[in-house]
């Protein structure tokens, strides 16, 4: 894939959604296309966090996985979605085990590359974090009512707040 067509993939991730041209065109300065095969395993938890990637197409599982009891899925991201938040927020392994379902695209970016172009451009940097801030909202929230899903029962609320399926965040736009 060339860099133009890089560019305008990029302009269409829902994660870059209305991000200024310039800002995208920083982005893809870093970005190379990758696929994936069904099965693939993409990283491993615990493995030093290198690279993020923006799914194109497909669908990937994350895992988390411990000794004794092996791999379960905890979430499947799919197209638009972030993949990989830790080497943008210098976590130095992976904190989970990302493996393609199906057959995927993304594009791929070096965590340090990313980090140098959002110091470089504080406008990008704003921008991005607030987007991977946003994904992890999204994806603690969904954690928190799988857990709700494996324990069958409702936390007690507080009395000044919803039960979790009745709450809505900004997160839910994503």
């Amino acid at each position: 894939m060339t860099q133009p067509d890089i560019t305008e993939t990029l302009h269409g991730i829902h994660f870059l959604r209305d991000l200024p041209h310039d800002l995208i065109a920083h982005l893809a300065s870093v970005s190379q296309f990758v696929e994936f095969p069904p099965s693939t395993v993409i990283f491993r938890q615990g493995d030093a966090a290198s690279t993020l990637y923006l799914v194109v197409l497909g669908n990937i599982s994350l895992e988390i996985c411990a000794p004794g009891v092996g791999c379960k899925r905890i979430l499947t991201v799919g197209q638009g979605d972030l993949l990989g938040w830790s080497p943008v927020l210098e976590h130095s392994r992976m904190t989970a085990t990302a493996r393609s379902l199906t057959k995927s695209q993304a594009i791929a970016m070096r965590g340090p590359q990313v980090l140098a172009l959002c110091e470089q451009n504080p406008q990008l940097g704003y921008e991005f974090m607030k987007r991977a801030a946003r994904a992890l909202a999204k994806r603690l929230n969904a954690t928190r009512l799988q857990l709700l899903d494996v324990y069958g029962t409702q936390l007690p609320a507080a009395s000044d707040e919803r039960p979790i399926d009745e709450q809505t965040t900004d997160t839910d736009t994503l």
